[in-house]
């Protein structure tokens, strides 16, 4: 049997010049690939994050802490004109019309504190943060303070603190404040049981906590120095809360003092200087500040100032009360009475002028009602008050 062979490959021979010309295609066909390539390349680098640099840690001075970002209440009467505007408040102090932060703040029922007000007990502590201040007369022609606050939070001293009188018991009790005493006449202490109010005294009863005796307003370090007791934020903070007593005011509580932004009244004569008697031997003066729109106080023939920073308070409100006073009978120590019911006629100055109201209340539980000659209710300047008891046998002169 004979072999099959493979059959023979047919087709014709590449000339020269085919030759080249694939050898071109071939070449051409490497360039763009290769180009292509590099491009390619190029981009993905491009989408690649960097390399992150190497920072070298170096030291630094730890940072003030963040302020608080609560809003703090303004005072129309010193303003910053580089602070940022003032946010839309909604709630505003019973006490003065100025804003507050919170809806409890307005609450908070406030701490009435008898403060002394002689001249070897100045200065005295906290006076300027006081929402409201009252004067009034005690035994041998001097005078005693009943101080407000409301936001107690931030009162760095309070003092010094001495003992109540029944009349100053009423008008705390109008407040429903806390009232703080070192001790009491018997008049007021009987005052203070019969309202059931709250007594923190540091002389007795189970809310002590809050005082302490001030080494540096006890004369020769003697214990028992009549102007050494005090309080503190931190003290009343600490241990109010802890008390069996409400902080608070009730809910249906309505407070009847109301606020214009300018309070100066109308028709109103010349007040810019006035000097306030409240005894043969004790007047007060104050002082109008155009720039502030407010009064200084002096007494003593000096200012009256804030013993913590040396502050001047302000007080855009002064209202004179005249009132029956008159001697207790049988009384050792020459104790007065002092009406604190009315009704009774005064001044209210504002804005560098006064004008004549009638004052009132119905009760010590009630709270004090201002009218004006026809009747209508006083409105106040948004700002604190300073009021004065005078015996209706004195005076005060305007300038």
């Amino acid at each position: 049997m004979s072999k099959i062979k493979p059959p023979k490959k047919t087709g014709q021979k590449k000339t020269p010049l085919q030759k080249v010309l694939i050898t071109l295609i071939v070449i051409a066909t490497t360039v763009i690939v290769a180009f292509v390539s590099i491009i390619a390349y190029g981009m993905i680098m491009n989408n690649e994050d960097p390399e992150p640099e190497v920072f070298i840690e170096t030291q630094h001075p730890p940072q003030e802490p963040m302020p608080d970002p609560t809003p703090k209440p303004v005072d129309p009467l010193d303003p910053d004109p580089e602070e940022t505007p003032a946010p839309d408040y909604k709630f505003f102090s019973p006490f003065t019309g100025l804003p507050m932060a919170t809806e409890d703040m307005t609450r908070i029922r406030p701490i009435a504190c008898a403060l002394a007000n002689t001249s070897d007990a100045l200065p005295l502590n906290g006076v300027s943060h006081a929402d409201i201040i009252y004067e009034v007369l005690v035994e041998g022609g001097l005078t005693r303070l009943l101080v407000l606050f409301q936001d107690y939070s931030r009162v760095e001293k309070i003092g010094c603190i001495r003992s109540a009188r029944h009349y100053t018991a009423e008008i705390a009790e109008g407040y429903d404040a806390l009232l703080a005493t070192a001790g009491g006449s018997p008049q007021g202490i009987q005052q203070i049981r019969k309202s059931g109010q709250v007594h923190l005294n540091e002389l007795g009863g189970k809310y002590r906590d809050v005082f302490f005796r001030d080494r540096n307003r006890i004369p020769n370090k003697r214990s028992e120095s009549m102007h050494s007791v005090v309080t503190t934020n931190e003290r009343l903070m600490k241990w109010l809360p802890t008390y069996d007593f409400s902080l608070f005011y009730e809910e249906d509580y309505e407070h009847v003092l109301t606020f214009v932004e300018d309070g100066t009244p109308q028709g109103g004569s010349g007040a810019r200087d006035i000097e306030v008697n409240f005894s043969s031997g004790k007047r007060t003066s104050f002082i109008f500040d155009n720039d502030k729109n407010a009064y200084y106080m002096r007494q003593y023939n000096r200012d009256f100032v804030d013993a913590n920073d040396n502050s001047r308070p302000l007080f855009t409100n002064i209202l004179i009360l005249k009132t029956a006073v008159s001697n207790i009978s049988g009384d050792d120590s020459g104790r007065i009475n002092l009406d604190t019911l009315g009704p009774g006629e005064g001044y209210f100055v504002c804005g560098g002028k006064y004008i004549p109201i009638n004052w009132y209340r119905t009760d010590s539980a009630s709270q004090f009602i201002y009218t004006l000659g026809d009747g209508s209710r006083l409105d106040l300047g948004i700002g604190k008050t300073y009021i004065c008891f005078i015996p209706k046998n004195m005076d005060a002169t305007f300038k």
